[in-house]
């Protein structure tokens, strides 16, 4: 068995030095390349800098997950959470329990509480789980086309094939079609359960995905295109395996060279730092909204209309605006993934504050990602224009808390407190 070197990265943290010959540089520029383009990032995630006498400087920016170069698996640690604290994966497992829409069983994380258990691992969990319960009824069959031919017609004439009809009248060409359990579905799932038994650490764990693959050794091994596997749907009752789906579609974007190549090895899970932290963020809120017999929503907002001149209205697009029973704005917040100095940036402030002075809302916070436990601060912003002062308070939230028990339902709790 093959044994991987591990590397660990904090996002925008300090950089580590390795020698040219420990890790496959082309490759890594390959993935990063890549990994830019599948999460729409402005910028290369990973920094490589050579500082000479055959080495380089690593550095990993607005993601977090793993990666494997080779033989090494780089792990970054987001920006939110202490890469001392053993637990960090696991913690990110639980926010990523809410950001991709519910289909990770947080219970996995529970049965692993406080232990330090790799991403594939767990996303080897989460489709283990999706599969015994979605397939327990068999899994989807669907109807292939195919060319034949033969002494009666069998479902359509095959005109393309109509020069070889008349040069043998006994032949009838035809398309039909056959029911097959050889479905996109079945493809995605056979070589995922290869990709990931090749990736896990426990052996039990590495058994039950080959014996998937075993049972579905009777379908195609190569999986289906990432834009044919995004197309697939499936029936009511067989929705358990969406969970096991969504491992499969992980698995082929971040397939790359080695998908390529047509090699069973796991090359990737990465996410948007930012896009993680604003949906968990939103999340959040509506928890502790819905407490308070509210509702939260995010959603375009005008800010002014062209009274003359050529160009178009004024919008922004606040992150959360809290509303009461009657749909009528209270609140309004935005998520921001930087770290809080001494006070907000102007810009951050304007932004909320101009959101807030539009929707008739005098409470308005910026939610701040933390490591440690941090009072929030209250500012008071007058109007010059006779309307009423705008209360914005700097929020930030021990995204730490969530290494202990009731840890998600401290931080609802917190927000729920500056919202009362």
């Amino acid at each position: 068995m093959k044994t991987h070197r591990r590397i660990r990265l904090q996002e925008y943290g300090e950089a580590v030095v390795l020698g040219v010959d420990e890790i496959d540089i082309s490759t890594l520029i390959e993935a990063s390349n890549r990994w830019k383009r599948i999460l729409g990032l402005s910028n290369e995630p990973f920094k490589i800098e050579n500082v000479g006498g055959g080495q380089i400087q690593l550095r990993a920016e607005a993601v977090t997950g793993v990666v494997r170069v080779g033989t090494t698996d780089i792990e970054i640690a987001p920006k939110f959470l202490a890469l001392n604290e053993g637990s960090w994966q696991s913690t990110l497992w639980q926010i990523l329990t809410v950001v991709e829409g519910g289909h990770i069983d947080e219970s996995i994380t529970s049965a692993h509480f406080g232990a330090s258990l790799a991403i594939p691992d767990l996303l080897a969990e989460m489709f283990l789980g999706s599969y015994a319960r979605g397939s327990a009824r068999g899994l989807p069959r669907n109807y292939l086309s195919e060319q034949n031919q033969g002494n009666c017609l069998r479902g359509a004439f095959d005109v393309s094939r109509i020069g070889e009809w008349i040069s043998r009248p006994w032949l009838v060409p035809f398309i039909a079609d056959y029911f097959t359990d050889d479905s996109s579905l079945a493809r995605l799932l056979r070589w995922s359960a290869n990709c990931l038994a090749a990736t896990v650490k426990l052996p039990g764990r590495a058994k039950a995905l080959r014996e998937i693959s075993a049972s579905l050794a009777h379908v195609g091994k190569r999986p289906p295109h990432l834009i044919e596997a995004r197309r697939i749907q499936l029936g009511s009752q067989h929705q358990g395996l969406e969970a096991a789906r969504l491992v499969g579609l992980l698995l082929l974007e971040g397939a790359g060279v080695n998908h390529a190549r047509g090699e069973h090895s796991l090359s990737g899970f990465l996410w948007s730092s930012d896009k993680i932290y604003e949906n968990y963020i939103f999340w959040l809120c509506q928890r502790a909204a819905n407490q308070h017999g509210m509702k939260v929503t995010k959603n375009e907002i005008t800010l002014g209309h062209i009274h003359h001149g050529e160009g178009s209205s004024l919008k922004t697009t606040p992150d959360v605006v809290f509303r009461n029973h009657i749909g009528k704005p209270i609140a309004v917040a935005d998520a921001k993934y930087k770290i809080l100095g001494s006070r907000p940036k102007a810009s951050d402030i304007y932004q909320v504050f101009t959101a807030g002075h539009i929707l008739g809302c005098q409470k308005a916070s910026l939610i701040y990602p933390s490591s440690n436990n941090r009072e929030l601060t209250t500012w008071h912003i007058p109007s010059g224009l006779g309307g009423k002062d705008i209360v914005l308070t700097a929020l930030p939230v021990n995204l730490m808390n969530l290494s202990m028990v009731d840890g998600q339902k401290a931080l609802i709790d917190a927000i729920g407190s500056w919202l009362k």
